[in-house]
């Protein structure tokens, strides 16, 4: 084993956070559609019937479109982390998927779900 046990465990409590937190922001922007597998925005409740009726609406689309972006990043960052949690169960965390090679624990305590080392970095 690469890395010290006292290190996996602190990378695995950093994950099961990062993990959490995503999780809670992800369910105040979306429901996860448990068919299609992917998280889908939530509209936002902006009254109606109002004479800025025309405006609520473009705000509710502006609204719907940040909070797709937001989705997106925070899927993306979810499925890496778990992934992360999965290869530190199998024994392959921290093993750059691009060489094979592990990735130096600096870059993995700023980034604990990080894929690849920094070498390869800008590729992933």
């Amino acid at each position: 084993m690469h890395y010290s046990e006292e290190f996996l465990a602190t990378q695995k409590a950093a994950l099961l956070e990062s993990k959490s937190e995503l999780e809670a922001e992800l369910a105040g922007i979306a429901s996860f559609d448990e068919s299609a597998g992917v998280y889908v925005a939530t509209q936002p409740d902006l009254e109606s019937g109002s004479p800025e009726e025309f405006d609520q609406s473009s705000d509710e689309t502006e609204i719907g479109q940040t909070n797709q972006a937001l989705i997106v990043n925070a899927s993306k960052s979810l499925e890496d982390v778990n992934d992360a949690l999965a290869k530190m169960e199998s024994g392959e965390y921290g093993v750059c998927e691009s060489s094979g090679e592990f990735i130096g624990e600096d870059r993995l305590r700023a980034y604990p779900a990080a894929r690849t080392c920094e070498e390869h970095s800008s590729a992933s």
